[in-house]
């Protein structure tokens, strides 16, 4: 197999013509992904809530002969005749966000150019797609994206899929293009320290799509990423890894530079993440997070039953003493805490209504996101 080509460094024995490149966020249907409803309540023109991370992490591994254009329908409507000009048009998204991506991709195959899909999505349920792309990107796309652009643009064959043989090296990843995306649009921008989870909730794809072993950037690397996203002008960032503490010791390292960074700069930003609820079994963590201007922390609850906890092996829900006592341990700590529900589990009735909401009221929630279990 030949060696691929540094990301951004083309072949010097190949003439190489210049791509034009746009990669598409689909919008989302009304939900608290997008905050429709509370947007007009927030200060600004914010048009939706955070930048998709996807989308500046792609156009970063983009070669230096390719000029991308990012476009986020969540801001702004797509004009399929504007796109008439892109030799690479690309697709990504979420399970939420399917029935928008096969409309889109609809569209875009009357097309000239070459459609791609990537993403989330894409990378559990291939079939969706039969038919509707030329090609498609499975799993992590740091080695195959910039491949796959440099072939095209030397002219040599390309494949109608790309799945990487190993998982990204997380230290050789280079800093989103934020300088790409108009932060005005947006409340916050999205940022990932690390990739994959230890744990084994079944209902979950993150272990399918990153494996449970979290990979990490380093320290130095993150710093580069505050600066990006505060240099354009945003003040709130989201953590947006699976599970921020996947492992507590790196984690540590980072916010003690990270407080360092935000004293010298006069805490110019103040940030969001994810993490399990052991998040709650360790007060230097907490303390921590609080001391970097961490406000929120999103906690996936799933259900107050023991029983759905433990058909889906969410054992960590089940450890120690109660959920309610864990919630207020965070929030105690000073971190809002919102969390996101499952519904239809096997152990679930007709009675796991009133028991979900019941248990929201009752532990003080700050913000509930609740979903339908769905394959």
């Amino acid at each position: 197999m030949s060696k691929q080509p540094e990301i951004g460094q083309p072949e010097a024995s190949k003439p190489l013509r210049r791509l034009s490149v746009c990669i598409i966020n689909p919008r989302y249907e009304p939900s608290f992904w997008g905050f429709d409803y509370a947007l007009p309540l927030m200060l600004g023109n914010k048009r939706y809530s955070n930048v998709t991370g996807a989308l500046p992490a792609v156009a970063a591994l983009a070669p230096v002969y390719c000029d991308v254009t990012l476009l986020d329908e969540n801001v702004e409507p797509i004009d399929y005749e504007a796109l008439r000009h892109f030799d690479v048009i690309g697709v990504t998204g979420m399970i939420v966000q399917a029935q928008r991506m096969r409309e889109i991709l609809i569209e875009l195959k009357k097309l000239p150019a070459i459609v791609v899909v990537g993403g989330a999505y894409v990378s559990v349920a291939e079939e969706w797609f039969d038919g509707y792309c030329d090609v498609r990107f499975i799993g992590e796309a740091e080695e195959t994206w910039p491949a796959f652009l440099t072939a095209l643009a030397a002219g040599e064959p390309t494949a109608t899929r790309y799945e990487q043989a190993e998982k990204t090296d997380m230290t050789t990843v280079p800093t989103p293009r934020f300088d790409l995306i108009d932060a005005a649009r947006y409340q916050m921008a999205s940022l990932q320290f690390s990739r994959g989870c230890p744990f084994l909730c079944e209902f979950c794809d993150i272990i399918t799509i990153f494996g449970r072993r979290p990979r990490l950037k380093s320290v130095e690397q993150m710093i580069k990423e505050f600066e990006a996203i505060r240099r354009v002008g945003f003040r709130t960032c989201f953590l947006s890894d699976d599970n921020f503490i996947g492992n507590k010791k790196a984690a540590k390292t980072l916010l003690h530079a990270l407080i360092a960074w935000q004293k010298s700069h006069g805490y110019p930003l103040q940030f969001y993440t994810q993490a399990s609820i052991n998040l709650a079994d360790d007060a230097e963590l907490i303390d921590l997070m609080t001391a970097a201007n961490f406000r929120n922390v999103f906690i996936g609850i799933e259900s107050p039953r023991a029983e759905s906890l433990a058909e889906t092996r969410k054992v960590q829900n089940l450890a120690g003493d109660s959920i309610e006592a864990k919630i207020q341990r965070v929030r105690d700590g000073g971190m809002v805490v919102n969390a996101g529900f499952i519904i239809g589990f096997d152990s679930d009735d007709e009675t796991i209504f009133e028991e979900q909401f019941d248990f929201i009221q009752r532990s003080g929630i700050a913000q509930a996101a609740v979903g339908i279990l769905t394959p």
